[in-house]
């Protein structure tokens, strides 16, 4: 095992067994998984039936899971010996004639927020997805405003999935044991975000400034995306008070101040 490749893997055989039923797996759907490892999670899959989509880098554990499932290589088991982060899915889509694929991983937590980044940018390609996390994150993930976990991730995967926390994980299920323990979570993409706003990356440049100093209040945040005079205005037109800070507001509330600062701004221009 190598810690850094993230090299924790999850042994308890009833929570994977619990993840595959709570991942709702059924005969010949695509599934993606992240960090293929001894192939634990990747045969239950293979057994209820799915065409399963892994990704491996470890030479070591590419040897290992080649040689278990050599028998549906091609057919219901296929390997990539590459970084998931540089895959282009939908190429691996056409190449395997693929429709959506179901994500379910137990994913190396060095690279959570890659990942998670990932799963934004290419949500076309998922139907679902089913991912663990250490539980801090599911936390931040699923928070509500006005808390500490509360933040501009959570936002940022509020905006296009709907997040269930489904069970913890202890950190003894996994060899070696962590120091941490764990979340499965389902991210249920939304066919439209919750809320409509006339320049997305205006609303994320926002909440970004937001966060960027959790005790600033919003009136200092926001003036490296504007002057004084225009959050002033800002204030005035969104009625919402600048002496506020940014974990005090909830998605909608940020939509507001994106769309009247957009305006302002193109007034402005």
């Amino acid at each position: 095992m190598r810690r850094k490749l993230g090299q924790v893997f999850l042994v308890d055989k009833n929570i994977l067994r619990k993840i595959v039923d709570s991942a709702q797996i059924v005969e010949d759907e695509w599934v993606l998984e992240v960090g293929a490892g001894k192939g634990d999670l990747t045969g239950l899959l293979l057994e209820r039936g799915a065409r399963v989509v892994t990704f491996e880098l470890d030479p070591k554990l590419i040897g290992v899971v080649e040689r278990e499932f050599a028998l549906l290589k091609g057919d219901r088991f296929f390997l990539y010996t590459m970084d998931f982060l540089k895959a282009d899915l939908g190429e691996i889509r056409r190449e395997l004639g693929a429709e959506k694929f179901k994500f379910v991983s137990n994913i190396p937590y060095y690279i959570t927020s890659p990942i998670l980044v990932k799963l934004v940018e290419n949500r076309e390609h998922f139907s679902d997805v089913y991912i663990t996390l250490q539980k801090e994150v599911a936390e931040r993930l699923s928070a509500r405003s006005a808390t500490f976990q509360y933040g501009s991730l959570t936002l940022f995967i509020s905006y296009y999935f709907v997040v269930h926390r489904l069970f913890d994980i202890s950190r003894t299920c996994f060899r070696p044991v962590p120091k941490v323990n764990s979340s499965f979570i389902r991210l249920e993409p939304r066919e439209e975000p919750p809320v409509a706003v006339r320049n997305e990356r205006l609303l994320f440049d926002i909440i970004r400034a937001s966060f960027g100093g959790r005790r600033k209040k919003l009136r200092n945040a926001l003036r490296s995306i504007a002057s004084k005079e225009t959050i002033a205005e800002l204030e005035a037109r969104s009625d919402i008070s600048l002496e506020r800070r940014g974990e005090t507001l909830d998605l909608h509330e940020f939509a507001r101040l994106a769309d009247e600062l957009d305006r302002l701004l193109k007034e402005r221009s």
